[in-house]
C-alpha cells in the first residue's frame, strides 16, 4: 500500500500519515472499524468519505466505485489489515464467494508477494510463491466466466512496479485465454508475465522511481532490465524456455529497433509478443506523477496507429476484440 504524508493547513506544524487502501476489496454490507478518507482539492487533502463502524450502503458503494482511492489513517492500519484478513479467510473457506470478491483477494495477495519478490528478487522461493499466484489467476479464469472481466476491472490505475508486474499477467492470461492457449501455456505465459520486470530490481532506484520522464543515460541503463531479469529468472531455479524468453524479449520491436537484443519479425515468439502489448497498454493506461492516464480507447488507438510497425497488429486486434467481447472468453 502506498503512504502519503499529508501538510495540513493548520497548523502547519502538524502532519497526519494517510494510507491508500485496496477499495475494490470493500462492497455493501462491510463495517470497518476505522474512518474511510478521500483525496480532494488540488494539493490532495484528506476530508473524511465514510465514519467508522457505519455500514457500506449501496449509495456509498456507487459513490466509492467514482473515487481515484480511499486512504485511512496509518494509525489505523492494524484495524484495516485484520479486516481484510477476515475477507481472504471467508473466500478462501467459501467456494460460493462472488467472482468479483475472489479476483479482488487474489489480486491483494498478489501485490504482497510481489513487493517481497522485489525486495530480494534472488530469493529461491520466489519460484514456488510466483506459481502460486499465477495458478490462482489461471483457475479463477477456468472456474468462472466472469472472471476476466472481474479481474481486469480491479487493475490499478496508479503505476507502481509490482502492480504494472500484476496488471500485465491479468492483461495477458485474459489475452491468452481469448487466444485459447491450453492451462499449461497459460501458466507459463503467466509466469513470464508476471515477471517480465523483475530485473528493475538491478537498476537503480531513483531511475526507476523517477517522477518524471529519464534522461538518455537513465534510458540506457533502464534497457538493461530485461536481460537482468532472465539473468535472475535463471538463477532462482526458471529453464522454461517460453518463460524466459518472454522476460527477456517483452520489449523487442518487430521492425528491430527493440532491446536488448534487436530481433525482427518471426524473431520474436509469440510470449515476448503478447506480453509486449499488454505491457505498453498498462504503461498507457496507468496514471503517472507525471502524465494522467490515458483511456483504454486511447491507449488502444494510440498502439494502432503509432506502433504499427513495433508491435503486433493482430496481438492487438485480439486485445481489443477481447476487451469488447461480452461473451465468455
Amino acid at each position: 500500500m502506498k503512504r502519503i504524508r499529508i501538510f495540513h493547513a493548520i497548523p502547519l506544524e502538524e502532519t497526519q500519515i494517510y494510507v491508500k487502501i485496496e477499495k475494490w476489496l470493500l462492497d455493501v454490507g462491510d463495517v470497518i472499524e476505522c474512518n474511510l478518507y478521500e483525496s480532494v482539492g488540488t494539493r490532495g487533502e484528506k476530508e473524511l468519505f465514510l465514519p467508522k463502524n457505519k455500514p457500506l450502503h449501496d449509495e456509498i458503494k456507487k459513490k466509492m466505485d467514482q473515487l481515484e482511492a480511499l486512504y485511512i489513517c496509518q494509525e489505523d492500519e492494524p484495524i484495516y489489515n485484520q479486516f481484510i484478513d477476515f475477507i481472504v479467510q471467508a473466500v478462501s473457506q467459501n467456494t460460493h464467494i462472488a467472482i468479483t470478491k475472489k479476483a479482488a483477494v487474489i489480486y491483494r495477495q498478489a501485490s504482497i508477494i510481489l513487493n517481497e519478490m522485489f525486495d530480494d528478487p534472488e530469493a529461491l522461493e520466489n519460484v514456488p510463491k510466483s506459481k502460486k499466484v499465477v495458478n490462482q489467476f489461471v483457475d479463477t479464469i477456468f472456474s468462472d466466466t466472469h472472471a476476466i472481466e472481474s479481474l481486469i476491472k480491479i487493475t490499478s490505475y496508479d503505476y507502481y512496479t509490482h502492480t504494472h508486474s500484476i496488471n500485465v499477467c491479468v492483461y495477458a492470461l485474459s489475452l491468452g485465454s481469448y487466444l485459447r492457449l491450453n492451462a499449461n501455456e497459460l501458466e507459463e505465459l503467466g509466469m513470464s508475465a508476471l515477471l517480465h520486470d523483475l530485473g528493475k530490481s538491478k537498476v537503480d532506484h531513483a531511475i526507476t522511481n523517477k517522477n518524471g520522464l529519464l534522461t538518455h543515460d537513465e534510458y540506457e541503463q533502464m534497457k538493461h532490465h530485461p536481460s537482468y531479469g532472465y539473468t535472475i529468472a535463471m538463477k532462482i531455479g526458471i529453464h522454461d524456455e517460453r518463460v524466459l524468453d518472454g522476460i527477456r524479449h517483452h520489449h523487442e520491436k518487430l521492425d528491430g529497433s527493440g532491446y536488448p537484443d534487436g530481433l525482427r519479425e518471426e524473431e520474436v515468439t509469440i510470449f515476448a509478443r503478447i506480453i509486449g502489448v499488454c505491457d505498453v497498454f498498462d504503461a498507457l493506461s496507468t496514471k503517472r506523477p507525471y502524465k494522467e492516464r490515458l483511456s483504454s480507447f486511447e491507449a488502444l488507438h494510440l498502439m494502432k496507429e503509432t506502433m504499427k510497425h513495433h508491435l503486433d497488429m493482430y496481438i492487438v486486434d485480439a486485445f481489443i476484440q477481447m476487451q469488447r467481447s461480452d461473451q465468455p472468453l
